[in-house]
């Protein structure tokens, strides 16, 4: 794949198994009349500690409130080995104008595992009517539209978008199961247009999100 050619491989995403997901529970012997006396039943679904339910309500809960927090929506990219990888993200913020740095929060997930390679991402910023390309980014399915993307000294950003950030890895910081990535800008594009927005797990516009 030449860079002027500028297409990249579709992310296939597997198809979902009819299975429920949970191993089957072990078979255990039992005494020679059949009886279990003495033996918890085998549910095969692991129960979580009062511990455990708490923290998992209380993610939930943030989970829930910062979905009221409306925000932009971005596709973050890079380049290893004649492949475009790109992923859909949200958690995107402004740190600093001097020097101009920019931060992406990632969990575990193919690009945090591009990025030390790399060490460079790009930064699209979606227009209204590129929710099949955030939709696509994101693993939820695959786009009617093959997307196309437009190159700066070898780093891939979508055609198209509103915005256009080339961002080299300047720091990499852990916080609790995500990693902030620290770029300093290299190179900035913008145009004037409506955004596409990401508000309580949809994307949308302002009208698609009020109705």
């Amino acid at each position: 794949m030449s860079e002027r050619e500028g297409v990249a491989r579709l992310t296939r995403v597997a198809t979902p198994s009819t299975s429920s997901g949970l191993m089957s529970p072990p078979r255990r012997r039992g005494p020679a009349d059949g009886s279990h006396r003495g033996l918890l039943p085998v549910t095969g679904v692991a129960t979580l500690t009062p511990k455990a339910q708490a923290v998992e309500r209380k993610a939930q809960a943030l989970r829930q409130v910062m979905g009221r927090f409306a925000t932009g929506v971005t596709v973050i990219t890079t380049y290893h080995r004649d492949t475009i990888h790109g992923m859909t993200a949200n958690a995107f913020l402004s740190v600093s104008l001097r020097p101009p740095l920019v931060l992406v929060s990632l969990g575990r997930c193919r690009m945090g595992e591009m990025l030390p390679r790399t060490r460079r991402y790009g930064v699209s910023v979606l227009a209204h009517d590129q929710g099949h390309f955030a939709e696509h980014f994101a693993a939820q399915r695959v786009s009617p539209v093959e997307p196309a993307f437009v190159w700066h000294e070898g780093l891939p950003v979508l055609d198209g978008a509103l915005a256009h950030l080339a961002c080299r890895v300047v720091d990499v910081h852990p916080a609790g199961d995500h990693e902030l990535w620290i770029g300093e800008v290299e190179h900035v594009y913008y145009r004037d247009g409506e955004p596409l927005l990401f508000y309580t797990g949809r994307f949308g516009t302002v009208r698609d999100l009020q109705s």
